[in-house]
């Protein structure tokens, strides 16, 4: 058995104590239990729905389809249940040992989970505003002190109608702005998409995953073209204008009208 630590950031961009913590942290949200809870024979089928739309994929799914069958089989029940099997450096030694499973493609199936499937923590609300805006910049203030900074904070308390009816309540803000702030913060669900990408669909008029799903991709490619035009800016491979009508029909779908 072969571990090279190192081979982790390498890998992924973290060390692996980093890693892990971070995906426990998107792990304790509860919709992410909720929603995010496929069983590892559930994982290989959502794998072919998230990346099957591209052949240059076919060699990487091949891999992680084969590892999640080996976790099956080993009656891993879940992503959570595989990640508290080696939340240790100790951990994860034992469970090599005990499982036979190359070190290398445990950290891809990792890193698989990590960047593909559960949704990123790593926008603050403050970011999907027009910091311009100066009511919007003080309803994120009101939030902040809610302890509500980040996206999956607001998905948390905010993805039903009764949660989003509460939280105006408690802070005065308005239920639209809410409303238009969780789908904002729902569209960074989608695999690598950053602030600024969510800002650059909701102009083109995709403000929601529920829009982005209903789509064909060659209508989001010319609509995202036409918008890119109007800023003077060429639209770039950088928008996977197809791989993003694919990942929002793929995505659980967590927020309630």
């Amino acid at each position: 058995m072969e571990i090279n630590w190192n081979l982790v950031k390498e890998m992924t961009l973290w060390h692996y104590e980093d890693l892990i913590k971070k995906m426990l942290k998107v792990l304790s949200y509860n919709f992410v239990q909720e929603y995010y809870s496929h069983t590892t024979k559930e994982a290989g089928s959502y794998l072919n729905k998230l990346l099957g739309y591209n052949p240059k994929y076919e060699e990487y799914m091949t891999k992680l389809n084969n590892n999640f069958q080996k976790l099956d089989s080993l009656k891993i029940q879940n992503y959570g249940d595989l990640v508290h099997k080696v939340e240790t450096r100790e951990k994860c030694e034992e469970f090599l040992r005990s499982t036979e499973i190359p070190f290398k493609e445990l950290i891809s199936t990792l890193n698989y989970i990590f960047r593909w499937v559960l949704p990123f923590r790593n926008v603050y609300l403050s970011q999907l505003v027009e910091t311009s805006n100066e009511p919007q910049k003080t309803y994120i203030s009101k939030l902040r002190k809610c302890d509500i900074r980040f996206n999956l904070d607001i998905l948390e308390l905010a993805r039903t109608k009764e949660g989003r009816i509460r939280l105006s309540e408690e802070t005065g803000i308005p239920e639209a702005f809410i409303f238009d702030l969780v789908n904002r913060a729902d569209l960074t669900r989608l695999p690598y998409m950053s602030s600024k990408t969510v800002d650059h669909l909701c102009s083109a008029g995709y403000t929601s995953i529920d829009k982005l799903a209903r789509v064909r991709a060659e209508r989001l490619k010319e609509d995202m073209k036409t918008y890119f035009d109007g800023k003077g800016i060429k639209l770039g491979p950088f928008i996977d204008t197809k791989g993003l009508a694919c990942w929002a029909r793929a995505i659980p779908k967590i927020i309630e009208v």
